[in-house]
């Protein structure tokens, strides 16, 4: 295991116990300027020891600017940064102790792997059997061993990665910082990296926040999700709550696939289209009456035949459009029930090969009404940005 208690100037968790322990990061009313463009507003979170953070936004939205003013590499124009209660708002990046695993690798070159490993432990005095040592920990931890005489140009691009990663830990940084660093690579390499950097962050214990604008992502290797739009936090949760129990229509639209359904809101009924059906409770709000948009995603679908006797509450639907995604099928249907608007329901692969459905079939379509997520029709702009 890789000694992650070496650092060279430590900050220290004051107080004597846990009543008044401080969050490892708290980041307090964040502002950032640039010029008259304003790149951050009123941005506050914090971050517990050892938790894995994903900013998630498109571009623009400004994950990239919030990861560097943690750094230290921007400073902001308003708002403090504290780690274990310690003021490190206007510490420059070496005194903060972060590692950085930026998207281009930054590697030098000219180096070989052993060297740009060990690049950042030159300056710490450290002796040649001790930094033997680390790197010795460090090529195993990356599963490159015997791969320490080799040049950048002799990696592929995981490869290079998982060397900029080492580099990034060896020093045993109180928090390893990441911006969008699996975006450059093939998709293969990207699913198995983000594995392997979850691992390791979990192995070491290690406190770590990643900008990425790749939902999937953000979704698989975060303890919690930061989702931002427009240089503010729209919604801070885990996966599957940022997934399943979105509060803003652009985290729902921007986090995977949903089906958009104009409706009404009365008297704590919903009305879609001719049909009615009781406003889920968490979305039974005061700002949720009048017109409204009902969401609800694909795979929450579900297709029957029409003639079935199981058929039931299913509503009749003809098939308009099929897509091919591997493991599923994306079916396009028209509703007459919800207006003629045309709704998507994911099928399995295994499900289609033993019920094939074809275009212009007719199907019967079950919507789960308790699934439904709704929010004010003036939220409908959001619907657009998410898909930029």
């Amino acid at each position: 295991m890789l000694d992650t208690s070496r650092t060279a100037m430590p900050l220290m968790r004051q107080g004597a116990g846990p009543a008044n322990a401080a969050p490892f990061l708290r980041i307090s009313g964040i502002d950032k300027r640039f010029g008259s463009f304003s790149a951050l507003r009123n941005v506050s979170l914090d971050v517990e020891d050892g938790e894995f953070i994903c900013f998630l936004g498109p571009s623009g939205c400004g994950k990239s600017t919030l990861l560097r003013i943690i750094a230290g590499l921007e400073q902001q124009n308003a708002g403090t940064i504290h780690s274990l209660g310690q003021d490190i708002s206007n510490l420059p990046p070496a005194q903060r102790q972060f590692g950085i695993l930026f998207q281009s690798y930054a590697l030098f070159p000219n180096l070989n792997v052993r060297e740009n490993i060990v690049y950042g432990l030159r300056n710490r005095r450290m002796r040649g059997a001790e930094i033997d040592s680390r790197l010795h920990e460090l090529l195993e931890l990356i599963d490159l061993k015997g791969s320490e005489r080799k040049y950048p140009a002799q990696l592929s691009g995981g490869q290079q990665q998982r060397v900029a990663l080492a580099r990034a830990i060896a020093p045993a940084p109180r928090l390893l910082l990441l911006d969008e660093p699996l975006s450059a690579l093939d998709a293969k390499v990207r699913v198995h990296l983000r594995q392997q950097i979850r691992d390791l962050q979990r192995r070491l214990g290690l406190t770590a926040i990643m900008v990425t604008h790749d939902q999937e992502e953000a979704l698989s290797m975060a303890d919690r999700v930061v989702a931002m739009r427009d240089g503010e936090v729209e919604q801070i949760g885990t996966p599957t709550e940022i997934y399943h129990t979105p509060r803003s229509l652009f985290v729902a639209g921007f986090v995977g696939k949903m089906n958009i359904l104009p409706g009404r809101v009365a008297g704590g009924r919903l009305s879609i289209g001719s049909l009615n059906y009781a406003v889920p409770a968490l979305y039974d709000t005061a700002e949720n009456q009048g017109e409204v948009i009902a969401c609800l995603r694909p795979e929450q679908m579900r297709l029957r035949p029409l003639n079935a006797s199981e058929a039931g509450d299913a509503l009749p639907a003809q098939v308009t459009h099929l897509e091919f995604l591997g493991s599923a099928w994306r079916v396009t249907l028209v509703v007459p029930a919800l207006g003629d608007i045309e709704v998507t329901a994911d099928l399995s692969s295994r499900d289609m090969a033993d019920a094939p459905v074809a275009i212009g079939d007719r199907m019967g379509v079950v919507l789960p009404s308790e699934r439904l997520v709704v929010f004010p029709a003036s939220q409908t702009s959001q619907v657009r940005e998410a898909v930029q």
